[in-house]
């Protein structure tokens, strides 16, 4: 295992969870801002979708350019396995963040760290090149 990789994919992901949390944050505040025309009205429902869709989106690029800006390549396991995997903590937890000073359990976040950093951390094209050429005559 390339420690200095996962030791990337970890900031990596740590940025990105944070950026989609502090997304989903200040999205949710937004909804909750929205004053309803009516009292059985479905006000803030937009703002919510538009939300929830951001940080969805958020996830694979700000895990891909973070890779990209520490100098790693062939990321696509972490991003197609990370991003599901954002979606599905963040659909878990969204009752946790939907309310004012809400936060998902620490734990959770340290979990989906973790687990980013061990999908960055395997590298496709290192176990092709391993011993490659180095046949002498």
């Amino acid at each position: 295992m390339d420690y200095a990789r996962a030791l990337k994919a970890a900031v990596a992901t740590a940025i990105a969870t944070a950026a989609g949390h502090l997304t989903m944050s200040a999205g949710f505040a937004w909804a909750r801002g929205q004053e309803p025309d009516h009292p059985d009205d479905w006000s803030g429902l937009p703002e919510f979708g538009a939300t929830v869709l951001a940080t969805w989106i958020l996830m694979p690029l700000a895990l891909w350019v973070g890779m990209r800006v520490l100098g790693e390549r062939r990321t696509w396991l972490q991003i197609l396995l990370g991003t599901p995997l954002w979606v599905g903590v963040s659909s878990v937890y969204i009752d946790d963040v939907d309310h004012p000073g809400g936060l998902m359990p620490v734990p959770v976040l340290v979990l989906f760290v973790l687990a980013g950093a061990l999908l960055g951390a395997y590298d496709p094209g290192s176990a092709r090149n391993d011993g490659a050429g180095t046949e002498q005559a």
